[in-house]
């Protein structure tokens, strides 16, 4: 996490997986940046109590637990706006 200023947290991840699902759920990526001298990027959200939520669910939720469940269309649509922005 880091602090983007003293009111706006952010969260960063390098799981490509982790950014589809949070982006699908409708958290906004609000930064990228590349991961030390590497070509691999880290995505950048808003840290808030529901984004918190979502990684809880993502990282240690059951499989048939209704806020895992994501619509192939929204799926879709995330994966692909998340490799427009990594192609820059």
């Amino acid at each position: 996490m880091k602090d983007k200023n003293e009111n706006q947290k952010e969260f960063g991840t390098a799981s490509f997986a982790l950014a589809v699902f949070l982006y699908s759920k409708g958290e906004q990526v609000v930064g990228m940046s590349a991961i030390g001298g590497t070509e691999k990027k880290e995505f950048a959200f808003r840290d808030t109590p529901q984004l918190q939520k979502l990684i809880n669910t993502y990282k240690f939720g059951q499989k048939d637990d209704p806020e895992m469940i994501i619509s192939v269309r929204d799926y879709e649509q995330a994966r692909d706006k998340l490799l427009e922005l990594l192609k820059g």
